[in-house]
């Protein structure tokens, strides 16, 4: 807009006029900066980590968990000692 004699003459907020246009605005001093973050960052991570891709990590948790197993029975039965050796022990 230009400045032209009647504008010169007015409040700066009364300048002009525009249309069609809205805008909203908090400052900064008054917006809440950890609103939802306690309650919706939980939800939010469950949601992306666990719960879209449980794909990625299921079988390989399934995986070490039966190869531990296996390991611990293994472990268990190289380790015991036969009985038969010990039956004429007094």
């Amino acid at each position: 807009m230009r400045p032209t004699v009647v504008s010169m003459g007015k409040h700066f907020g009364n300048l002009g006029k525009m249309y069609g246009e809205h805008r909203f605005a908090l400052a900064p001093n008054e917006q809440k900066a950890y609103k939802g973050f306690f309650d919706q960052a939980i939800v939010k991570t469950f949601k992306t980590y666990v719960w879209d891709q449980w794909y990625y990590y299921i079988p390989q948790t399934i995986g070490a968990y039966l190869l531990y197993d296996w390991a611990k029975k293994t472990n268990h039965a190289a380790n015991r000692k036969n009985p038969a050796d010990y039956a004429n022990d007094q």
